[in-house]
């Protein structure tokens, strides 16, 4: 995203998905705590902090959420001291350490393809431990750029040795307080030395494959799709009988 994007990403944009989203924060970032344990907590394309701030109320000390200049600082839910403002069409370079969790939820969708690698270049160096969503082809949205399926994004994790963890979607797919895009596509990017000293997430990883990787939840196909119903055939029209006349004394 550029700073000429900035009516794309205006306060409509972030009020028009503040509940939902903080909504579906609520219902993802426990699972995520119960198994990570983080202290402290990075997103990169925060819009107003929604799910920083549920981080903070599940015991994070220390949140930073990066974004654009279209985010108005009146409108954060989260300190404006926790609040960087980069533009995430160019790569990332924070100084002062990792973080215990990093997110980037339904944000890379929205960025140039040319920008992939190096955003997963960012979020690795960030953090051992990245929960990662975006939309997959024909999800539409606001401004989408790069929309892809799993394994694309699966790939290039791998690059930096860090394994997809598929153990959000079985315990989110039926859960009717989420948004449909979280449940179908949050997924745990975890490094390699990670899992090997890491029993809860080596736990988690052996749930990966569960589900099929590329699938669409049926909340997200219901908000482009008719319902299919069979055509019911109209009762036939009963018209009454012609009336005859018949003459006197016939």
């Amino acid at each position: 995203m550029s700073h000429g994007d900035a009516a794309a990403y205006g306060a409509w944009f972030y009020e028009s998905q503040q509940d939902g989203s903080a909504r579906s924060a609520g219902r993802v970032l426990p699972l995520v705590f119960d198994l990570v344990r983080p202290a402290d907590v990075v997103d990169l394309g925060c819009g107003t902090g929604s799910w920083l701030r549920t981080a903070r109320e599940l015991g994070a000390e220390k949140i930073l959420g990066v974004d654009g200049e279209w985010v108005d600082e009146e409108a954060l839910r989260i300190p404006a001291e926790c609040f960087l403002r980069h533009d995430l069409g160019r790569p990332l370079r924070l100084d002062g350490g990792r973080f215990g969790l990093a997110m980037c939820v339904e944000v890379a969708e929205h960025l140039d393809p040319g920008r992939a690698e190096s955003l997963v270049a960012d979020l690795c160096a960030l953090s051992e431990v990245v929960l990662f969503s975006a939309a997959v082809p024909g999800q539409t949205g606001s401004d989408h750029r790069n929309e892809q399926w799993p394994n694309y994004w699966r790939d290039h994790f791998a690059r930096w040795g860090y394994e997809l963890v598929d153990c959000l979607r079985t315990r989110l797919w039926d859960d009717p307080e989420i948004e449909p895009w979280y449940a179908q596509n949050a997924f745990l990017y975890v490094s390699a030395d990670r899992l090997a000293h890491d029993e809860r997430l080596r736990t988690a990883a052996a749930e990966t494959g569960r589900m099929p990787l590329c699938v669409v939840h049926p909340g997200l196909l219901a908000l482009f799709s008719k319902p299919f119903a069979p055509a019911v055939p109209a009762p036939p029209v009963r018209r009454p009988a012609p009336l005859r006349f018949v003459a006197p004394g016939r």
